[in-house]
């Protein structure tokens, strides 16, 4: 019996699903317009979230069980920042292990709420460029830390990421005794593979 269980990043469903003999439907990868649509939703909400959180909470420490003791400021911050690492992949053809964590240096330069929306806001304004005017970009093959995966993949990862770490600010905004608003529900999520666990 397996006692503790981790989530797994970067795995191949089908290979999974062959390997161990699992009967479950895999969700397929949602188009570029379908991409746009979800990151729009998940981005507006994100914008909300984080315009809750007073200034002065964002050095909040999380506990080191669930986000490793990084602050408030940096779970904030990583809401927004991953679909602009697969961005810039795709010209780089390169998704490592030290992109994807930089968030967790850059997200200090962010002094408040409004600075951190601000910077979602153009983020979003790059990906909607990037899903209307160059989705050919969806297709290119980038190596990332757990194997060649196209753009495409990585934009999918990553929404799946994003709405976890939606979930879990959800949690930390209520820790420093802010009930959040306008929260998402499942249906928002339709069609995005997400852990079931908040934290592991």
């Amino acid at each position: 019996m397996i006692d503790d269980i981790h989530t797994v990043i970067g795995f191949e469903p089908f290979e999974l699903k062959k390997a161990l003999t699992i009967d479950a439907e895999i969700p397929r990868e949602l188009s570029a317009l379908e991409l746009l649509e979800k990151y729009r939703i998940i981005y507006r909400a994100a914008k909300l979230a984080v315009l809750q959180i007073p200034n002065e909470q964002l050095d909040w420490k999380t506990p080191q069980k669930e986000r490793r003791g990084q602050t408030l400021r940096q779970t904030a911050w990583h809401l927004f920042d991953r679909p602009d690492v697969c961005m810039d992949a795709a010209k780089s053809k390169e998704f490592s292990f030290e992109m994807i964590h930089q968030y967790e240096r850059l997200a200090e330069n962010y002094r408040s709420t409004q600075d951190i929306a601000d910077y979602g806001d153009e983020i979003l304004k790059r990906l909607e460029k990037f899903l209307c005017t160059e989705p050919h970009q969806l297709d290119v093959v980038v190596q990332a830390y757990f194997g060649p995966r196209t753009v495409s993949q990585l934009l999918n990862l990553t929404l799946s990421g994003m709405v976890l770490r939606l979930k879990q600010t959800y949690h930390f905004m209520r820790a420093v005794g802010v009930e959040p608003l306008h929260v998402l529900c499942d249906e928002d999520f339709a069609g995005v593979m997400i852990p079931k666990k908040l934290f592991g």
